[in-house]
């Protein structure tokens, strides 16, 4: 079986669904025929990330077994199962079961040592964010030298291609990696890790175990103390070098509503950075834009800041500030996961599945479905900074900004 079928499998299996009446499996057999048919013909003619993924001979392989297996199906668990196979192949953030005709139980938890990486400057990884418990005293910044004996960039982007290799629900190799970093050291239960990190000038063995259960993700370090919010996901201030500072956590009301703010409380800054590290997308129109065009005709200069946790709406307004307002990106890749939506219901009504019909344009021509916003210039942590307590891509977009 193969390591992506068999993730799948084993991911469903812990949300059994609803068996169907025995009296109506004749019935059921041939609907889930036609409804699998269904399914492959309509990704095949719309999905329009085939190529741009490299996924059409894998895709043709999985559709063919899938179909075949569909003649099998008992219950509707069974069917289901096969669909999220499907959905996994297709690799796109997306793609998902919107409804169901059966009830889905809850998600057995999955667990990670509590730490969390980010990649350092000279190929180095640090620490984000340290674990509760043995590992606290472990420091954001602390310079992480193995992992299990391995070098820790090594170890974590072979985790992350074999994440990619699977499939599942990231749209790019960038975001598999970014949530390797993030849930660093994730396994079954109890599993144990070693990690051996500088302490000062000297090593420091630590030894983790996989106990904290996956809920959320740490997505910022170090950020200014006195920020202001506004409505859900927007905060700023002003630093002490005069530059303003947005942060968005998402893109929904209470951006325009704060930027709007923002701009009127601090008319004399420097220019502006526009932070929006691990922005979970959302939505935005005209009276964002607007915003973004109100920085332009003050002529401030304006930095943003990217990584691959910044997703869809992130991944467009990261994009619309440089077409706009001529903003300098910094920091890492986006996620490339960007598309228009619409919801395909099966044949029989047993589910409805949210399909990625187009893709969206980013910067020099390219979609960002699969390839992100690739920033004008990578940063990565300075380990030094980092333990100081300031936040390197904010310090370098600030420099640009104090130079400008």
């Amino acid at each position: 079986m193969r390591r992506g079928r068999a993730l799948v499998l084993s991911f469903i299996a812990a949300f059994p669904l609803l068996a169907s009446p025995a009296s109506a499996q004749s019935d059921y057999k041939k609907s889930y025929i036609s409804d699998m048919k269904a399914f492959v013909d309509h990704a095949q003619a719309n999905y329009p990330f085939f190529d741009l993924k490299d996924i059409r001979k894998e895709w043709k392989a999985t559709s063919k077994r899938l179909e075949k297996a569909a003649k099998k199906c008992k219950n509707d668990a069974d069917f289901m199962n096969l669909v999220f196979e499907g959905v996994a192949c297709l690799r796109d953030a997306h793609m998902y079961v919107t409804e169901t005709k059966v009830e889905m139980p809850k998600r057995e938890p999955s667990y990670y040592s509590g730490v969390s990486f980010m990649p350092a400057t000279d190929d180095r990884v640090v620490i984000m964010f340290p674990p509760s418990g043995k590992g606290a005293s472990l420091k954001t910044g602390q310079v992480v030298l193995t992992i299990n004996g391995d070098d820790p960039r090594e170890f974590l982007e072979k985790r992350a291609e074999e994440t990619w290799e699977k499939g599942g629900s990231f749209s790019s190799p960038q975001r598999a990696l970014f949530f390797e970093y993030r849930y660093g050291l994730a396994g079954e239960s109890g599993e144990k890790f070693k990690l051996v990190c500088l302490d000062g000038k000297k090593k420091k063995t630590y030894k983790l175990s996989a106990r904290s259960e996956k809920s959320g993700w740490p997505h910022t370090y170090n950020l200014p103390s006195d920020l202001k919010q506004v409505g859900k996901s927007f905060y700023y201030s002003k630093l002490e070098s005069g530059v303003g500072f947005m942060y968005l956590r998402r893109v929904d009301s209470s951006v325009p509503e704060g930027m709007k703010e923002a701009l009127a409380a601090m008319p004399d800054v420097k220019g502006w950075i526009v932070d929006m590290r691990g922005n979970s997308g959302g939505g935005y129109g005209s009276d964002l834009t607007n915003q973004i065009k109100a920085i332009a005709d003050a002529e401030l200069p304006v930095a943003v800041i990217i990584d691959a946790g910044c997703i869809s709406a992130g991944e467009t307004l990261a994009r619309d500030f440089v077409n706009i307002a001529e903003a300098r990106i910094f920091g890492s890749v986006s996620a490339g996961s960007s598309s228009s939506k619409q919801n395909w219901t099966f044949p029989s009504g047993v589910a409805t599945i949210k399909f990625s019909t187009r893709g969206r344009s980013g910067l020099d021509g390219k979609k960002i479905e699969f390839n992100g916003i690739t920033p004008h210039e990578i940063t990565e942590v300075v380990p030094e900074e980092a333990m100081a307590g300031e936040n390197s891509s904010l310090k370098r977009a600030e420099e640009y900004l104090l130079q400008r």
